[in-house]
């Protein structure tokens, strides 16, 4: 079968050879999610030719996925491809291109000689700087290639001491840029109506000077978590195939039983004590086949999964992580459709910031790559909350250009550059790229995250000037087992624990990261045996048992007493109501009829007026939404709302406005004060906006 690189896999072919033949001997190719980085080793092995070919992974999803690859290109009948799993000593050496995981060639080394492989390529290459699989590429004298999309790791270690600077890089927001992946319509989904009042008296506060706002406590007072069967109604109005990105894989059960067709992937065991690698092949393959629609994924999801059919991705956590929102969001951009149509649940405004960075971005490089003419054919529009062009949209609703005013006032004015940055990140004594994220906030003129913010970031190893002594691969446990049980004996409860309290440093066998260390790493739940109360009624009841008053004393170590308490319960449980119902033991209204009338009462017409009025009748809980289980939404939960009753009167109301696009509809809609903000999820059984605006 015959393939032939696409025009970006062919730049990066080029590349990638040149260095190879050079004296280094050695590339790193860093290209989107998407691109096709398996491909594109594919053909440079074809071009370099190499006697013998040892393709490295770090698990057994992107192993099958590699040789189920390299088949489609290099003929069976010619060249052996073979996967060594540690058992033979001579089979795969007489294989051609052998494909092996990290954790087998480790461990089998000295059965190999070291110049037996021409071309070492390393799939997912911001693994191999790990103390456990430098050995590996330290051990073979052939030349080496990297292929990642994320060259700079979590622990600050640079992986182009091993393969070099980049040959290439394609980042995410150009391969959208230059129409390279499928066309992406983003839509940044929120269910708030912000009250004038609240943003009035939020701005006036920051001018006044009275206070200095951080984002999270305007978050607090702005954002009411979004109801999971809101979530699933929206989702189930779609009919592609979809990933559901959730926070937990508690979040991602719950969440596949209402979703239609829906399976979870993620690493806990079944019921069936089947491992997980066989639990989530099976639920590929159903998706694959159609039998599931929805996937419901926790972090398991992020890498080496090739599911070309998957039309729709819906963020429902919001990670701080730009490496893994992008590694997520690759997921649906493959080749093979014509669009992917994303969801995101927005949930704080750092969110919002980071989603209009990265349209920004794109807009910037489209207008670069694009002639004057081209883009004039293809209709390009630019706003400041909307974009569209050849192969992109994004579209946010005008709840989040409200809150957008609010993000103006909470900016800062960051350091000019990143050596300036770097400077006072050193400073403050900042080692890790996970002691940054927690602690920039020190110093004001610091970014959220410099690797965005300035446009020629050199890498975080250089940025935080390199940390200390690390730990060697002969000192830590040589498997997850022993290194979960010493864990265990140190009482560590949780991930925070763990890394954040970096409670593993008090034995010196235990790996900063066993994640990346282990290659059959079950997951943190397993790791530590953390198994917590499935809910928060559950937690809280346990809590108030024990006598805690206050969040406070909870976060001292009060929880420590009852093992299945979280140490952050409001992480732990996605539908947290707040610390104030958590712990307090106040007699609720019943039912939320009751609770509903009490606030009617009090003039409360809106959920941020009811956040600022509620506690004014101690019978009223913080969170109704979380509280009452048949909650029916805000509008009837506070007397209703004169809205057209169904989808078809609003639809002859927006077409006599002369709307045309959902875009236009967020801008016009109010003309009409009987017209919702967002009939997509406002009416049930909404047909999709081509029929809603009368193009079907």
């Amino acid at each position: 079968m015959k393939i032939e690189p696409r025009v970006y896999q062919e730049l990066a072919t080029k590349a990638a050879l040149k260095e190879l033949r050079s004296h280094s001997k050695r590339a790193l190719v860093v290209m989107a999610t998407g691109l096709g980085k398996t491909l594109t080793a594919i053909f440079v092995t074809k071009k370099f030719r190499p006697k013998k070919t040892l393709f490295l992974v770090h698990n057994n999803h992107i192993l099958k996925h590699a040789l189920d690859e390299f088949g489609l290109v290099f003929d069976e009948r010619k060249t052996r491809m073979v996967i060594y799993n540690g058992m033979s000593k001579n089979g795969a050496k007489e294989g051609d291109i052998v494909f092996a995981t990290w954790q087998t060639m480790r461990n089998n080394l000295k059965q190999w000689s070291r110049n037996h492989f021409g071309l070492i390529i390393v799939d997912e290459a911001h693994h191999s700087e790990a103390e456990t699989y430098r050995p590996v590429t330290n051990y073979f004298t052939g030349a080496k290639l990297g292929l990642t999309a994320t060259p700079d790791r979590e622990d600050g270690a640079d992986i182009r001491s091993i393969f070099g600077p980049e040959v290439i890089n394609i980042t995410l927001e150009e391969a959208i840029a230059r129409s390279w992946l499928p066309r992406i319509e983003y839509h940044v989904i929120t269910d708030q109506s912000l009250d004038d009042k609240v943003l009035q008296e939020i701005t006036a506060e920051i001018h006044e000077g009275k206070k200095r706002f951080t984002m999270a406590e305007v978050n607090r007072r702005i954002f009411i978590r979004k109801r999971d069967e809101e979530i699933t109604r929206i989702i189930n109005g779609y009919l592609e195939k979809a990933v559901v990105f959730c926070d937990s894989i508690t979040h991602a059960e719950r969440l596949s039983k209402s979703l239609e067709l829906s399976e979870t992937f993620h690493s806990r065991k079944g019921k069936d004590k089947n491992d997980s690698w066989s639990k989530n092949q099976k639920v590929l393959g159903a998706l694959h086949n159609g039998t599931v629609r929805r996937v419901c994924a926790v972090n398991a999801f992020n890498e080496g999964v090739n599911v070309p059919s998957v039309g729709l991705v819906a963020f429902c956590r919001v990670t701080g992580v730009l490496t893994v929102f992008r590694q997520q969001l690759g997921r649906g951009l493959r080749p093979g459709k014509d669009k992917l149509i994303v969801l995101d649940f927005v949930g704080n405004l750092e969110r919002i910031q980071l989603v209009l960075e990265m349209m920004n971005k794109i807009s910037n490089l489209h207008e670069e790559y694009t002639s004057k003419k081209e883009i004039e054919h293809e209709g390009y529009t630019r706003q400041k909350f909307e974009v569209s062009g050849k192969g992109f949209e994004f579209t946010f609703s005008d709840e989040v250009v409200d809150l957008m005013k609010v993000l103006d006032h909470c900016e800062r004015e960051f350091y000019t550059t990143w050596e300036e940055a770097s400077q006072a990140t050193q400073k403050l004594g900042l080692k890790k790229v996970s002691e940054y994220r927690e602690m920039y906030r020190k110093d004001n003129k610091l970014p959220p995250d410099p690797s965005y913010t300035y446009k020629n970031f050199p890498s975080w190893n250089v940025f935080l000037g390199k940390g200390g002594p690390k730990r060697t691969a002969e000192n830590v446990y040589p498997t997850w087992q022993e290194a979960s049980r010493a864990a265990i004996k140190l009482g560590i409860r949780d991930t925070t624990d763990y890394k954040k309290n970096e409670r593993y440093k008090e034995d010196p066998r235990l790996p900063s990261n066993p994640n990346s260390t282990y290659p059959d790493f079950p997951g943190y739940g397993e790791f530590l045996q953390n198994i917590f109360y499935p809910t928060w009624q559950e937690a809280s009841r346990a809590a108030v048992k024990l006598s805690i008053k206050t969040s406070s004393g909870y976060k001292s170590g009060e929880y420590k007493k009852d093992r299945k308490l979280p140490s952050i319960p409001r992480i732990t449980y996605q539908n947290f109501p707040g610390w104030s119902v958590f712990l307090d033991r106040t007699v609720r209204y019943p039912t939320w009829q009751e609770a509903g009338v009490a606030a009617i009462s009090l003039g409360i017409t809106s959920g941020p007026k009811y956040q600022r009025y509620y506690k004014k009748d101690e019978r009223l809980p913080s969170n109704p939404d979380e509280t009452y289980k048949d909650f029916p939404g805000w509008i009837i939960f506070l007397g209703g709302s004169i809205k057209y009753k169904t989808w078809k009167e609003a639809s002859r109301a927006a077409i006599k406005l002369n709307i045309i696009s959902g875009p236009m509809y967020t801008r016009s809609y109010r003309n009409d004060p009987k017209l919702p903000g967002n009939p997509y999820y406002f009416y049930k059984d909404f047909p999709g906006w081509k029929k809603f605006l009368g193009k079907e």
